[in-house]
């Protein structure tokens, strides 16, 4: 009887320790109050979850509590068939939840080829119905629409060999503008025999041509100093702003009432807007003195500008009205190197990037972020529509990196290497990643699903 009293009085304060969540820490020979891990990824079902390569019991389902761990850092891992696994690195403290949210699983499959041809670049339509491809061959290249949905593929246009088109969609995904060699042809896709040149209705030489941001009838360039409109609809241009200190660069930005250019002078190169309601110029900020411009499309607060030549961007602030668009000083311009940038689909974050590092602007906390710097050239990035992952082009490979993760730390996924990889895009909903390239003879446009 003294005996099991005894045994009483000991084990009954270990097991409400126990209970209470308290543990013995073997490496620092001390009792401490455990914590709890939950992780929740929606779209998950009877996956593998491992911490530090431990596997747990049970599966996972949706969402997961793992209590009683000691605090300390784990390597968490889910696993399922025919998926990358998912690795992300949590700190569990002692006596609260670590909460580890939205994780993705991204299926490890071999891509399907839509398209067997050689095709040097593809450009998708903004509501990605369509896909314009550029077929080539010894003799001549061919401009073809395919139906992502019916899988039909149309003849569009047909050119020389050496000729290197360029495709841009009108807002509507309804009309297509091709440019070559001094020459610009506007193709409906909706029938796509009814093309016509834009030397029908203007009288000028532009060295580029682009679409108002909104209409499938407005387009806007330049020749010289001078800024012209083209009406589709009514066939006829007109000047709407002459610069008389200098030459023009061919870049512009067109946003409300607001034209945004680049004035070239001997002295210096300036970014400046003209307002079409009160007739009106303002300059913004001085540039270095380069050839190639290129501007960063948003509607948001900020108004952005790469220099090709020296890959500097631009970042300037401004606020909207009804009437005109104030931008802050040129002391107050951001500078950031870069050779392109991308905002998110709600405009709240900009990717941008040079050859070699990766970083991420958030206009929302007015805040840069580096991500990675990496030993090999890169071609290409693009935001995934979770805002935390983006692809990377690179060395004739598609990778997947998490940014949520610490600079060294974050994980990435090898989606696919081939011979050759031209171009990628993904669809808005980051279900499939489309690319272009080659592997052994195998070649053409191709199609890897993601979810």
């Amino acid at each position: 009887m003294f005996s099991f009293i005894g045994a009483f009085f000991i084990l009954a304060p270990l097991l409400l320790f126990y209970a209470s969540g308290y543990r013995l820490d073997l490496k620092r020979y001390q009792i401490i109050k455990t914590g709890t891990l939950f992780i929740e990824a929606k779209d998950i079902k009877n996956a593998t979850i491992s911490l530090n390569a431990k596997k747990q019991p049970e599966l996972f389902d949706g969402k997961k509590y793992i209590y009683n761990l000691l605090p300390g850092e784990y390597q968490i891992t889910l696993s399922k068939d025919g998926y990358h696994d998912w690795n992300k690195k949590a700190v569990i403290y002692s006596g609260l939840t670590t909460f580890v949210q939205d994780a993705i699983l991204f299926r490890n499959e071999i891509p399907l080829q839509m398209l067997d041809t050689k095709i040097t670049d593809f450009y998708p339509s903004p509501d990605w119905s369509n896909i314009v491809y550029v077929s080539a061959n010894d003799t001549f290249k061919e401009l073809y629409l395919y139906n992502i949905s019916s899988k039909q593929k149309t003849l569009l246009y047909r050119l020389a060999a050496p000729v290197e088109p360029k495709i841009s969609w009108a807002a509507s995904s309804k009309k297509i503008l091709l440019s070559y060699s001094g020459n610009f042809i506007i193709i409906d896709a909706q029938n796509p025999g009814s093309a016509y040149s834009l030397k029908n209705i203007i009288n000028f030489s532009p060295t580029q041509i682009q679409w108002d941001i909104q209409s499938d009838s407005l387009l806007y360039t330049m020749a010289g100093n001078t800024i012209y409109k083209i009406d589709l609809f009514s066939k006829i241009s007109a000047k709407i702003y002459t610069d008389a200190n200098g030459n023009l660069n061919p870049a512009i930005f067109i946003e409300g009432n607001d034209i945004f250019y680049i004035e070239q002078t001997a002295a210096q190169n300036t970014l400046a807007k003209y307002n079409l309601n009160f007739k009106t110029t303002k300059n913004i900020a001085n540039l270095s003195k380069s050839a190639n411009y290129q501007f960063v499309s948003s509607a948001n607060n900020y108004l952005g500008l790469i220099d090709l030549d020296q890959q500097k961007l631009y970042l300037i602030e401004k606020t909207n009205t009804d009437l005109d668009i104030n931008l802050s000083s040129d002391q107050q311009t951001r500078k950031l190197n870069a050779k392109n940038a991308i905002w998110d689909d709600k405009e709240k974050q900009l990717l941008y990037y040079d050859d070699f590092e990766i970083s991420t602007f958030n206009a929302g906390e007015n805040k840069e972020q580096f991500i990675n710097r990496y030993g090999q050239v890169i071609k290409k990035i693009s935001w995934y529509p979770d805002l935390e992952h983006f692809v990377m082009l690179q060395d004739n490979k598609l990778d997947i990196i998490d940014t949520t993760q610490e600079v060294g730390t974050r994980n990435t996924i090898n989606l696919i290497k081939f011979d050759q990889i031209d171009n990628f895009y993904l669809d808005r909903k980051g279900e499939y990643l489309y690319f272009n390239g080659q592997i052994g003879k195998q070649q053409g446009l191709y199609q890897l699903k993601l979810k």
